[in-house]
């Protein structure tokens, strides 16, 4: 194994054993001869490694005495440091965007600078991101977590400074969530499609294991059920189709926009008794969705309705255009900002839970059920 594959693996290592406590803040590590055997590398490997965390601030040589864990820097009062952190999960997403869009303009506001981080859904870099958060004296953090990895961590640094999770959570009140109202858009879209006389609604989602560990994929999972419940429906499994593990963590842009959802929508389609409307997770699957459905001798929306979720551009750019929800991303940030704003200036607390109302926009893929 190469030099730069090793170094990088002790970096995690030690990085990982700070985080859970293994070397706590103004404990010495061991000695550099100890820990070159512990990882099978030579002392030069590990140096690289140790230089690192050094140049971060994770750690600090002492002459004489040896390498030591910095101790987690305190909350800088109002007049101090009055830089925010925003952590999303992919920049790329339209949600995460336009939050942005929301949390400079707030920060903007408040006399806050920002410092943006984009983790690319990669756990690591955002424990890293984190740390460096914390080490660094911000004043406030903005998280929009990549699902549950990295909820210890996330719960120590929010015990020292202001910590605000956007769209998904740690299922945990000690870290405030500003989020979409998930629930109520999923649920108010599958009613409209209930009262144009649809009973067979399928879901198309990520994973099911998303729908158990990511907020905003539950709670539009939840309101999916509920809506059926309600109107007196049954729940039927069959009807939920899963891009899958390999597939929910790429974009969309990476396997082609008719491509992605294709084989999804395709298992719908082919049930013994097939759904005649359907709820999309995000917009970006409704392509893939529409040429399954086509290829399939359907249209939208005359054999198949379609609802999406975001209210991307996309919508209006496909034939047909996409009936939707919109979530208003810019206001989330905003609210995040504002919350940390107060938490900072004047001590507030801040809520558990803040939800920004979502809307749903009926354009051109939903249609009363004629047969």
């Amino acid at each position: 194994m190469s030099t730069q594959v090793r170094y990088k693996e002790i970096y995690r290592a030690l990085m990982r054993d700070i985080a859970e406590g293994v070397f706590s803040g103004g404990e010495k590590l061991p000695t550099e001869q100890a820990l070159a055997e512990r990882f099978g590398v030579t002392r030069q490997t590990l140096l690289k490694a140790l230089n690192i965390m050094k140049l971060e601030g994770t750690l600090r040589s002492e002459q004489g005495r040896g390498t030591f864990v910095n101790a987690p820097a305190a909350p800088r009062p109002a007049s101090g440091l009055r830089q925010l952190v925003y952590i999303a999960s992919n920049l790329q997403e339209s949600l995460a965007h336009r939050a942005l869009v929301g949390v400079e303009s707030a920060a903007h506001r408040h006399g806050f600078s920002l410092v943006t981080c984009n983790t690319r859904n990669d756990a690591e870099r955002e424990a890293e991101y984190l740390r460096r958060a914390r080490s660094g004296g911000a004043a406030g953090i903005i998280l929009i977590p990549y699902f549950q990895r990295n909820r210890e961590l996330a719960l120590r640094i929010a015990a020292e400074l202001p910590l605000v999770c956007l769209d998904n959570s740690f299922a945990t009140d000690a870290i405030p969530l500003v989020a979409s109202d998930n629930f109520r858009a999923s649920y108010e879209a599958v009613r409209h499609l209930i009262g144009l006389g649809h009973r067979r609604i399928g879901f198309l989602l990520t994973t099911l294991e998303a729908a158990r560990e990511v907020d905003s994929v539950r709670n539009r999972f939840e309101g999916y059920r509920q809506a059926l419940a309600d109107a007196k429906l049954e729940f039927d499994p069959a009807l939920i189709s899963e891009l899958g593990p390999a597939l929910s963590h790429m974009r969309p842009s990476d396997v082609g926009l008719e491509l992605f959802s294709y084989p999804a929508m395709n298992r719908l389609l082919h049930l013994p008794c097939p759904p005649t409307a359907v709820l999309l997770l995000w917009d970006e699957l409704a392509p893939g969705a529409i040429a399954a459905i086509r290829d399939t001798r359907r249209e939208v929306p005359r054999d198949v309705s379609l609802v999406g979720f975001n209210d991307d551009e996309l919508c209006t750019l496909i034939t047909p255009r996409l009936s939707t929800v919109r979530q208003d991303g810019e206001a989330m940030g905003e609210a995040a900002v504002r919350l940390l704003a107060e938490r900072i200036n004047r001590n507030t607390p801040i809520p558990p839970r803040t939800l920004v109302p979502s809307r749903f926009i009926n354009r051109d893929t939903t249609a009363s059920l004629t047969k």
